[in-house]
């Protein structure tokens, strides 16, 4: 390179005259190039590693050509060995130093290009790197400095230091810095800018500084300046001083991500005027636009921070801001706002398969909403000039990129080009469905993966609040038929029942509507309806709070199973009336409350369950009366109806609890609510302070509630009583911005030493100690080889700094026990998932520490020996025995733990006893039962624990696997021989199947299944009905499988198999006959409930069919026999002998007399029941029921007498009595009735007497008295509980009395029989009322 020319006035040398020192170093460079010796120069000496030279950036930067520059000591003073630059030649050395720092490098000053430019800069792009730089290393001049830096970003490295390519390596000779900076002309002052020439201002600094400083030409018309001096700091002084005096003023707008705005300002503006003071230049950061989002922000949002100033301040300003922006932005955050929501299952893949190729390097993170339905647009239409589906963007929910910066701008870039094919391929079709049928389509896993696996196509459902049923299926245009059909398959696949709660209970007080909203609310908090999905494999839809109609749409696989869980649904509404239920109005302030303080309570005292409302601002509360619970039985919901009693035990424990609630509002102030805003990422954060604030608060004092909804109109709010809430607002709003002065400072850390031997317990099993710590203090707390590093605002800081130091010396107090335990107890003493160890840690606040053979194998168990380390991989501990247990805490609690875990060794030890049985593999199921009941019933019976073998264990080639049993001596034993008793009976056991004639099933059945347990039991088989229904398996009567299937003991089968054939052998040999019965008879033939059959039938060892009432014509009569031909005629005879007997007596009864021997039909009932004879007239109606001059009183509008009246001498007040008519008065219906009698001759011999001697005493006895009370609800006081009051009176006084119904108002108790009898009969009536009243 040419020489440059001197301009400072002070003469150059000429390059030719070569000092003694740079002849040696030519010399030196021809024999480097021949051969390289190491010298004793060369190595870097230890004074050098200690004490570094000055140098412009860090201790060791790194030139350009990537070769290490070597540092010298002391001792190489003078001795130095220059390294070989082939070009340019050494004369040129200085020349080529002139231009070590070039202003013109995009690299140096990317705001101050090569060549002419116009002096205001546009904007530059973002040039924060993609990683977060190391540490600074040493800081220079002030500056902070970093290590290498990317290409496309300004170098961490101070603005001075050298960084051309194309320059030769400097040489620093010690205790002497040389640093050269350039300027192109368009950088620097025009000459009527300068005060003075240039020249003028070099000499002048050269006489007030300790460094003297050159002016060079430079390439490209530019001008070089180098300063030495005998340090860093005042070599680069100087060249800020003559750019501050001679370059022409820059103006650079730098952009930087908005989330790192607050980082640049700094706490009160402390950051960007440090950053003023060190360049010298004019920084503005633009200030927060009004309204601006604040929340969800990512780093695509960026603002424009203006530099200004020379080009020295304005570089470095601009790398103090990028190194800010750089510790705040490794990483990057960004959502894609512009890609539609219909994209997204298509950019996502089946199961997330697209997703997965970015982030399998770990470098980024993507997260891609699920989209099922149209919230705000509905479906695109298609674009008329591209004919494309338009596709609208979501306006909330985005596509989330998240990692390192460069993998996300990747990710990003090939996700919005896919995207964009998406949207030329993708077409639309709608498809009308049912809407009940529309949870079917996406269903509870991977229906909707499947879809689009299987078709490429993709469902997307209607909003909820949309009336319509149309569903839109989006995918290629030439799948779309495939898809359809799928979609319309899965709708399809389930059957549908309703089941309308409110018409069930349609006279609830509250009514049908809200008790229904009730009830179905409750039982899905109880998960009774999730239990009776799984049960019948069903799926139940209920009726969302807004919606009108209350149907439970049962969804099943086939009719039958829905038919079983309908009616099993049936049966919990119905027990579960509006008697056992109460509404109660209360502020949902309070409702947290009840829920935290009552629900236990009011369920264990008073069997009442709470049941809160699932909407934020309902104030409705309910109660439910379920029961006192049963101590270690589960929950189960009632299926019972319950009756007149229950209710009134329903009734008396809802008042109770009703009493109890209202007890919680009484005494305090009116409950209002106050808005206050309170930015996202500060909700928890004041959650923990109200919380904090409100502990210790006194007893009756209700804590205020902080509210985040759910509905943005609401906002948040604070609700309580109104006399606390404005002080409490104001503290919150203070607290609120104390976290936004602290926002500022978080990147503060406090460090300090912390003991390696309590680190485990600082941070405490999976990092809950360190987790609690950083969220009570809101600090980032690290741990790391001694060293506890507390990343936060520094108050916040010191508050955890002494909570962790306390920690510290608490611990410092630490016992350690260790315990021998035979490592075969180790998993029994551990508990499941380590429950018994983790109580033990808890309650003492000690480590147990098991040896890792513990666990090896038992995922369950893994987090007990571990409850110190938060994660990661579980090394052995090589210094702990396998039959070592160690305790380390505090001496006291470490005590207290050994003596617990000594008394658990010895318990376990005395239980550990164990036995094995065999048994078959397939008998396992049988064992096990249904949901595990038939192990439990053993582990209860007998104490003893019982492992069964998984699947996963195979069996022995015998098809047998063994029980292991655990537990005491007599446990194991019990537990043994009853499992050997159940093995044996499964050894002993086979299985038959023969096929029967479905015509014979209902025979081999019997009525209610009688013949087949008749069978079993003569058989010897069990007498428990479900053992039972194990033994033979009938076909329903709708299958066409005609194969009994047995399954038992031999002997037992064999017997059965050969009861089953006789039956059809009998069956097949049957013959049959008809007897003619008039159709008025057949009832006489049947009897209650076909009892009368059935005894016949037994009897006679026929079958008898009786001809249905829609049955027409001469088969209505004929009554068809079935049996074996020697049984038919005495069968037949004994039906005909039957009716022939009950052709029968008649007894005529006078008719006034009738009603009062009939007694409302209770007579004929008795008949029936106790002599088996019934009673009919013969055709005639029974006469009419007389209205008494006192019922007639009742009739008129005239007031009724009371109890209480006085007497007006003309009778009792309140009472009425009839005088006696001789049996049969002058009334208007006179005569008499036929009472004929129905049933064998004995029987109506009988009944005849018991007639004769009622009428008897009817004609004797025919005072009627009338006792009128004026409250009808009295009457149950009359009747008792079951009817015991009345019928002691009826006892007492031998009358008849009837009493009308509790709606009967107005109505006369009614009381029959001698004049005595019906006074003494008034009286003890009136007592009973008036003593009870």
């Amino acid at each position: 390179m040419a020489a440059e020319t001197s301009m400072n006035g002070a003469g150059a040398q000429s390059s030719e005259n070569l000092t003694f020192a740079e002849q040696l170093q030519k010399k030196h460079e021809r024999k480097h190039a021949e051969s390289h010796n190491p010298t004793l120069e060369e190595v870097v000496d230890e004074e050098d590693k200690l004490h570094p030279p000055p140098s412009s950036v860090a201790a060791n930067p790194i030139p350009a050509d990537g070769a290490e520059e070597t540092q010298l000591s002391e001792k190489a003073k003078g001795k130095q060995k220059m390294e070989e630059t082939p070009e340019p030649p050494v004369s040129d050395r200085k020349a080529s130093q002139a231009q070590a720092l070039d202003t013109k490098s995009e690299e140096l000053f990317p705001a101050l290009g090569s060549g002419p430019k116009p002096r205001n800069a546009g904007a530059v792009p973002a040039a924060w790197g993609s990683k977060k730089p190391a540490s600074v290393a040493s800081k220079a001049n002030g500056v902070n400095g970093s290590g290498t830096g990317s290409r496309t970003s300004t170098p961490a490295s101070s603005v001075l230091s050298p960084m051309s390519n194309s320059q030769p390596r400097i040489v620093t000779m010690p205790g002497r810095h040389r640093e050269t900076v350039n300027f192109a002309p368009s950088q620097l002052m025009s000459r009527n800018q300068l005060k003075k020439p240039i020249p003028d201002v070099l000499r002048d600094i050269n006489k007030r500084s300790k460094a003297t400083i050159e002016m060079k030409h430079a390439k490209e018309g530019g001008i070089a300046f180098e300063a030495t001096g005998p340090s860093v700091d005042v070599v680069q002084q100087v060249l800020k001083e003559i750019a501050k005096q001679v370059g022409a003023k820059q103006n650079l707008k730098l952009p930087i991500p908005a989330s790192t705005r607050p980082h640049i300002i700094g706490r009160q503006g402390t950051t960007v005027t440090n950053i003023i003071q060190k360049s010298g230049a004019h920084v503005q950061v633009p200030k927060a636009e009004e309204g601006a989002r604040t929340l969800d922000e990512d780093d695509d949002m960026t603002i424009d921070v203006i530099i200004e100033g020379d080009p020295i301040a304005v570089a470095i300003a601009r790398r103090e801001i990028e190194a800010i922006v750089k510790d705040r932005t490794g990483t990057m955050n960004t959502r894609l706002r512009e890609i539609p929501a219909e994209l997204y299952p298509f950019l996502a893949g089946p199961r997330n398969s697209h997703i997965e190729p970015f982030t399998q390097g770990g470098d980024v993170q993507v997260k891609v909403p699920p989209f099922h339905s149209w919230s705000r647009q509905g479906p695109p239409k298609i674009d008329e000039q591209t004919q494309a589906m338009a596709f609208a963007p979501h306006p909330t929910s985005h596509i989330q990129l998240s990692g390192d910066r460069d993998a996300v701008q990747r990710a990003k870039a090939e996700i919005e080009r896919r995207a964009r094919t998406l949207r030329q391929q993708l077409a639309t079709r709608q498809l009308p469905i049912d809407r009940s049928r529309h949870q079917f389509i996406l269903g509870d896993h991977d229906s909707h993966h499947d879809l689009l696996e299987q078709t490429g196509c993709y469902v997307i459902l209607p909003p909820d609040e949309d009336d319509t049923e149309m569903v839109t299926l989006v995918g290629p245009q030439d799948r779309l038929a495939q898809g359809e059909a799928n979609v319309v398959d899965l709708a399809m696949s389930m059957q549908q029942s309703l089941i309308d709660i409110a018409k069930l209970h349609n006279n609830a007080p509250q009514g049908a509507q809200a008790h229904a909203r009730a009830l179905t609310n409750y039982l899905k908090q109880r998960e009774a309806v999730r239990q009776l999905e799984e049960t019948y494999g069903s799926r139940i839809v209920l009726p969302s709070t807004a919606d009108g109609h209350t149907n439970w749409e049962v969804f099943s696989r086939d009719g039958p199973t829905g038919y079983r869980a309908k009616s099993d649904i049936t049966n919990i509404i119905n027990a579960h009336p509006p008697s056992r239920f109460r509404h109660i109005e209360m502020d949902p302030f309070y409702h947290q409350h009840l829920h935290e303080n009552y629900r236990d309570m009011l369920r264990l005292d008073h069997g009442v369950h709470l049941v809160l409302p699932e909407e934020e601002e309902e104030p409705q509360v309910v109660l439910v009366y379920e029961g006192e619970p049963q101590p270690g039985v589960p929950f189960e919901v009632s299926r019972q109806r319950p009756t007149q009693s229950d209710a009134t035990r329903f009734e008396e424990a809802l008042r109770q609890a009703q009493h109890i609630i209202n007890g919680l509002s009484a005494g305090q102030n009116p409950i209002e609510t106050r808005p206050i805003e309170v930015p996202s990422k500060f909700h928890d954060r004041v959650h923990r302070h109200v919380r904090q604030e409100q502990r210790g608060l006194p007893d009756g004092v209700l804590p205020l509630q902080f509210v985040t909804s759910s509905n943005r109109s609401r906002g948040t709010i604070l609700r309580g009583p109104n006399d606390r809430l404005d002080d409490f607002v104001e503290s919150i709003r203070a607290f609120i911005e104390a976290e936004k002065r602290d926002e500022l400072e978080r990147g503060h850390i406090t460090s300090f030493e912390f003991p390696k031997k309590h680190a485990n317990f600082l941070i405490g099993k999976r990092g809950e100690n360190i987790n609690k710590l950083r969220e009570e203090f809101d600090v980032d707390i690290q741990v790391n080889e001694g060293k506890v590093d507390i990343k936060g605002p520094p108050n916040k800081a010191e508050k955890a700094k002494s909570r962790i130091l306390a920690m510290s010396k608490k611990l410092d107090d630490e016992a350690t026990h260790v315990l021998k335990i035979n490592p075969q107890y180790h998993r029994e003493m551990i508990g499941a998932r380590g429950s018994q160890v983790n109580r033990l840690q808890e309650r003492y606040g000690v480590r147990v520490q098991f040896p890792r053979s513990a666990t090896n194998g038992h995922d369950d168990d893994g987090s007990v020996v571990n409850g110190s380390e938060a994660g990661g991989h579980r090394n052995a501990r090589s210094n702990q025995a396998p039959d070592e247990v160690i305790i380390r805490g505090p001496k006291k609690g470490a005590d207290q733990a050994k003596e617990e875990l000594e008394s658990l060794l010895k318990y376990t030890v005395e239980n550990s006893h164990s036995a094995t049985v065999s048994v078959a593999q397939s008998q396992l199921p049988s064992l096990i039962g249904a949901r595990g009941r038939e192990m439990e019933n053993i582990r209860q019976t007998t104490g003893a624990k019982v492992d069964v073998p998984g699947s996963r264990d195979g069996a022995s080639p015998s098809g047998r696997v063994e029980l292991k049993v655990k537990g005491t001596k007599k446990q194991v034993e019990d537990a043994k021989v009853l499992l050997q008793q159940r093995a044996k009976i499964f050894d002993e056991s086979t299985s038959r199947v023969i096929d029967v004639d479905k015509k014979h099933h209902r025979t081999i059945i019997g009525a209610g299944g009688s013949n087949l347990r008749r069978m079993i039991i003569e058989a010897g088989g069990p007498q428990n009905e479900r053992e039972q229904n194990r033994v033979i398996r009938v076909p329903k009567s709708d299958s066409n499988d005609t194969a009994i299937r047995l399954e038992g003991n031999k002997a037992v089968v064999e017997k059965i198999v050969a009861e089953i054939q006789k039956i059809v052998s009998e069956r097949d040999g049957q013959v049959t006959d008809i007897v003619e019965v008039a159709p008025e008879k057949h009832r006489y033939l049947i009897g209650p409930g076909g009892q009368t059959r059935r005894k016949l039938e037994s009897e006679l060892g026929v079958g008898i069919e009786i001809p249905r009432a829609t049955v027409q014509g001469a088969a209505r009569s004929q009554i068809k026999l079935s049996g074996p031909a020697d049984k038919l005629p005495a069968a037949k005879d004994h039906i005909a002998n039957l009716f022939k007997e009950a052709e029968g007596e008649a007894i005529q009864v006078p008719r006034p007399l009738h009603h009062a021997i009939a007694d409302n039909g209770r007579f004929f009932v008795r008949l029936r029941n106790n002599h088996q004879v019934t009673v009919d007239h013969g055709g005639q109606q029974p006469p009419a029921k007389s209205s008494s001059k006192a019922t007639s009183r009742s009739a008129n509008n005239s007031s009724l007498p009371l109890i209480t009246d006085e007497d007006d001498g003309t009778g009792e007040p309140g009472w009425e009595l009839v005088e006696p008519s001789g049996g049969v008065d002058s009334g208007e219906d006179q005569g008499t009735i036929p009472w004929i009698l129905h049933g064998s001759a004995e029987n109506a011999a009988k009944a005849r007497s018991l007639i004769e001697d009622v009428l008897k005493s009817a004609q004797t006895s025919s005072y009627t008295g009338y006792l009128y009370l004026p409250d009808p609800s009295t009457y149950r006081l009359v009747i008792g509980t079951g009817g015991a009051t009345i019928n002691s009176i009826r006892r007492e006084t031998g009358c008849k009395i009837t009493v009308p119904g509790a709606q009967g108002k107005g109505e006369a108790i009614e009381i029959i029989g001698d004049r005595e009898g019906v006074e003494k009969a008034r009286d003890l009536i009136k007592e009973c009322v008036q003593g009870r009243s």
